[in-house]
């Protein structure tokens, strides 16, 4: 049977990796590689991998991120497919061996992908199943960097790749602490990548209460996504591969980028105005409301309005409302 290297990245992770490497452990198939990388965690995580699971790697290194963490774990695998898996989450019985099947199966595809299954934190610290997430690529867009660049998203534990093809697409990008999962993905539809899904759920992904990144600090997830739009937005233009529904939906992303950085760093908002309307000179925002105000009191009026008045709802109701 081939290897499989299993990369988990574990920060200050005691409390998760109990239940995550016994999900790992569990897993029908004999010859696995185990790596995990402690990214300089304060608490007990190397202590309890070297207790519990003599027999797998562990890495130490300084606190550098989950990208940096990745990438010195796949420096030392060998296996011939590799599964990421972070540290909080669950792989599902046989997720292994079904996606090793599909894809000696399919010798010509590079990636497996699953469906995959949100376990939302309760107020009282414990865990329940929550919305069962089940769509292809295709659903998505029938462009695969555009669905990857857009909406499509799934945990890393959702994928399985084969080393050979993984060897085009690293390293992970260190460069985008936030969202480089998503541009990992991103990354692979962009070097090629043929993909299989798997329709069973293979995954639990945490959803805790304090919620993710971008909800947590808003400033550092716009930012991420504007440095990604802006490279990605480079790399197509350099491989002469901006299409006109690429275009579309890079000025869409600048669209969005612009509203999130109007309350949040003015400077930033203006340039990316500047930006829009030299990539469409007759650029409107999205919504009635909005662009209806756009034509009568220009775009940065219009956005400030719509401010004061998701401030007021929120004073008002309690939250925020969409303009």
């Amino acid at each position: 049977m081939p290897l499989i290297s299993v990369i988990i990245p574990a920060y200050n992770a005691e409390r998760w990796l109990p239940e995550t490497l016994a999900s790992v452990a569990a897993q029908e198939w004999p010859d696995l590689e185990v790596i995990v990388v402690d990214d300089g965690s304060t608490d007990g995580t190397a202590v309890f991998v070297e207790q519990a699971y003599p027999q797998w790697t562990l890495h130490r290194s300084e606190n550098r991120g989950v990208s940096q963490a990745r990438n010195l774990g796949t420096q030392s695998a060998n296996g011939e497919f590799v599964q990421y898996l972070d540290a909080d989450d669950l792989l599902l019985p046989g997720k292994l061996a079904r996606q090793v099947a599909l894809l000696q199966a399919n010798p010509k595809a590079d990636i497996v992908y699953s469906n995959w299954q949100r376990l939302n934190a309760q107020p009282n610290g414990q865990f329940e199943p929550g919305d069962i997430m089940a769509r292809t690529i295709a659903e998505v867009n029938h462009d695969a960097e555009i669905a990857f660049f857009t909406s499509m998203w799934c945990p890393t534990g959702a994928y399985l790749y084969r080393r050979s093809f993984l060897d085009r697409v690293l390293p992970w990008k260190e460069w985008l602490p936030v969202i480089q999962d998503a541009r990992f993905a991103l990354d692979c539809a962009m070097s090629g990548a043929r993909w299989l899904h798997d329709p069973t759920v293979s995954i639990l992904y945490r959803q805790h209460q304090a919620g993710s990144v971008s909800t947590r600090n808003k400033l550092a997830f716009v930012k991420d996504c504007l440095a990604n739009t802006e490279d990605v937005e480079k790399l197509w233009s350099l491989r002469g591969q901006t299409t006109p529904a690429r275009r579309a939906t890079l000025l869409s992303s600048y669209a969005n980028l612009a509203r999130s950085f109007f309350a949040l760093d003015r400077p930033t908002f203006d340039s990316l105005h500047r930006k829009l309307m030299a990539m469409d000179p007759h650029f409107l925002p999205s919504g009635r409301a909005l662009a209806l105000l756009t034509r009568i009191i220009g775009y940065a009026n219009a956005e400030q309005v719509a401010l004061w008045y998701r401030q007021l709802r929120a004073r008002v109701f309690g939250s925020a409302s969409r303009y």
